[in-house]
């Protein structure tokens, strides 16, 4: 061993001397020969790995159905409610179309639904509602780099659109543990300590009946029950002899809400304001039970199984003019998509910043069920009325779209169509034609001519082209009776199925054939709805100065000329003044300009809670000097009205400013 050593450094010497000979004879060939040994060791280095992919984030939003334009505010907040909606993902630039589809379908469990039956699009520029684009796919499909270049490196929402399926919109109430909700952000409801999604936390607010107790209760605690809009539960009291008491510092404490006119506590008031005015009176809640055909007894029980049958998941908003209100709300109710005449019914009116939390709806109703009585029905207001014999109306669905209008009318808190003719109600409740009770404005004079007539050749004719082919002589009078009306009747047949076909909604044509008897009020003349000075006067509810003081005897002068100036409206009110088709002012028209509706509440526990506030405004010249006059200001979502008592010494000038407001100022302005 110590031989081969010994060989090997011999060797090893030997090679050097040689090299250094070589380069002290030939310089120029080996002078870099030092340089390329290095390179070749460097050569045999290890290979480092290539940097893995930098990812970037993106934002995309599920939507529920094929749609063209990006979805509204109050969509966002559906789809956040649902499990759909807006998400922050993240991808390399090097991701495929099936890593992206996964990772869609991890964040969004209802798009295994889909199975890939989507495309992604981008909304075009601007602000509000804009168009949707698809964004075109690469022959791999979406890849992490398309994505990229279409989001602008993350800084582009992209929208996911169902090509060919509608997703479930049903707000997610379920375990916190499901993999539907497992990467919302969750937070637990101060009432009743449930982990809930953030997204689902608002919708659950509402419905929520649970207060906290303390388990300390003190024994002189009292407290309120509940009233029936309240939307909370609170037990009452065990103890007999406390529960009518109230403390007086507890009285103190309590308020009442202007809108709903419920008493809360001071410091629950703020919480119930939130939600009071964007509240239907109309709204089902959970604890109300459902009943069915066999529980409806009366009238009310029928407006309440409809208003029942609401479905709150949606709104269906229309925004329309005010000038020609009749007309632009027939077509915005058909070009409606985003709701349907199912859901609360919201209106706006262009160019007025007002918010509808009732008022605006009601006067729409009452403005838009009125002029439907004049322009698609004929008759007078003794007898009742007909629909008109329009064939153009009936293609255009007129009649169709009426009988929606009517049946959210009287479901949410509009006036109930009470103009037609009894047998117009007879065909809708039974499918079936009476021939008595028929009242046309051309056909009815022949008929009672052909009663008092002795001679019936001289209205051959008109009998001939009413259809009726047999011997015209006094003793077939009874059959050429029966054929007027049956001329009157059938032609009229095609306008009374088509307005079946529009009430539909909430079922309600189904409550008319079963309960014929109950719903015969809402349809058929007779029964009377109008306002008169009475209804207005005795629900006002006046804030009065102390008794005995100047300002309190001027308040009370100020009542009795709004009282006067009602009994005035009403004696000169013609009997058969339809709403809108008077040119003077009337009882209705002050009703309406108060809160909206100018007819009767339908429901007793309306009329029972109804009120008109009145303010008086005192110091109008020191918060505004140099004025010379100032009106009357009326806010309909309140039902409250403020009288500038310095302008309104007599009834005179009361009257004038009075008609100058009320003409002048029923736009919804003030917020």
């Amino acid at each position: 061993m110590n031989e081969r050593w010994r060989a090997t450094g011999l060797l090893r010497e030997w090679k050097t001397k040689q090299a250094d000979r070589s380069n002290r004879s030939f310089p120029g060939f080996f002078k870099n020969a030092g340089k390329y040994k290095r390179q070749l060791a460097k050569s045999h280095k290890p290979v480092i790995p290539a940097k893995a992919q930098k990812r970037f984030a993106f934002s995309v939003s599920l939507l529920g159905s094929k749609s063209e334009t990006t979805p509204s505010l109050s969509e966002e907040l559906e789809l956040m409610q649902a499990g759909l909606g807006k998400r922050t993902l993240s991808l390399t630039s090097d991701s495929t179309h099936p890593e992206l589809s996964n990772l869609l379908r991890e964040t969004y469990p209802k798009m295994n639904d889909l199975e890939d039956r989507w495309l992604i699009f981008k909304a075009a520029g601007g602000n509000g509602r804009r168009r949707l684009s698809a964004v075109p796919l690469d022959s791999e499909g979406y890849t992490g780099s398309l994505i990229k270049n279409a989001s602008g490196g993350g800084k582009n929402l992209l929208y996911i659109v169902p090509l060919q399926d509608e997703l479930d919109l049903t707000p997610l109430l379920m375990p916190p543990d499901a993999p539907e909700i497992a990467r919302m952000p969750k937070a637990h409801c101060k009432k009743c300590n449930t982990l809930m999604p953030l997204q689902t936390l608002a919708l659950h607010a509402e419905q929520c009946d649970n207060l906290e107790t303390s388990e300390n209760e003190e024994d002189d605690l009292v407290l309120i029950e509940e009233t029936a809009s309240s939307r909370q539960n609170i037990a009452p009291s065990n103890d007999a002899t406390s529960s009518n008491v109230k403390p007086y510092a507890q009285e103190a404490l309590e308020a009442q809400c202007p809108i709903c006119t419920d008493t809360f506590l001071v410091s629950e008031l703020e919480v119930h304001a939130s939600f009071c005015g964007e509240s239907s009176p109309y709204e089902v809640r959970e604890e109300q039970p459902s009943f069915g055909f066999d529980n409806i007894s009366c009238e009310e029980d029928v407006i309440q199984y409809a208003a029942a049958q609401i479905n709150a998941t949606k709104t269906f908003e229309l925004c329309v003019s005010r000038e020609n209100m009749v007309e632009r709300g027939l077509k915005m109710w058909k070009r409606q998509k985003t709701g349907s005449p199912v859901n609360p019914l919201k209106i706006s009116f262009l160019g007025e910043p007002g918010v509808d939390t009732g008022a605006l709806r009601k006067e729409f109703l009452t403005t838009i069920v009125a002029g439907f009585e004049k322009r698609l029905f004929e008759g007078d207001s003794k007898n009742g009325k007909m629909p008109k014999y329009s064939l153009n109306d009936l293609d255009n669905e007129l009649f169709k779209v009426a009988g929606e209008i009517f049946a959210v009318s009287i479901a949410q808190g509009g006036p109930a169509p009470r103009f037609m003719q009894e047998w117009c109600y007879e065909y809708l409740a039974t499918g079936n034609i009476r021939r008595d009770g028929v009242h046309d404005t051309e056909i009815s004079p022949l008929i009672k001519m052909i009663e008092d007539a002795s001679d019936l050749t001289t209205y051959t004719k008109e009998i001939l082209d009413c259809g009726y082919t047999g011997p015209v002589n006094t003793e077939h009078k009874e059959s050429i009776l029966r054929a007027l009306a049956l001329h009157i009747t059938t032609k009229c047949i095609p306008m009374l199925q088509q307005l079946r076909e529009g009430l539909q909604i909430y079922d309600l044509i189904k409550i008319i054939q079963a309960k014929p008897h109950e719903c015969h009020d809402l349809f058929v003349i007779g029964h009377d709805d109008k306002v008169d000075a009475h209804y207005i006067s005795s629900h006002l509810a006046p804030e009065m100065s102390p008794t005995g003081s100047l300002k309190q005897v001027n308040e009370s002068k100020i009542l009795e000329f709004f009282q006067d100036f009602l009994l005035e409206l009403e004696d000169t009110q013609p009997e058969d003044d339809v709403a809108g088709e008077s040119d003077g002012m009337s009882v209705s028209q002050i009703m309406q300009w108060i809160t909206g509706q100018s007819h009767r509440h339908l429901l007793v526990s309306e009329r029972q809670k109804f009120k008109v506030s009145i303010k008086f405004d005192h110091c109008c010249l020191q918060h505004t000097p140099n004025h010379s006059v100032c009106y009357p200001i009326v806010s309909a979502c309140t039902n409250t009205i403020t009288f500038p008592v310095a302008h309104m010494a007599d009834y005179e000038s009361f009257k004038t400013l009075l008609q100058t407001a009320v003409k002048y100022g029923s736009a919804f302005d003030r917020v």
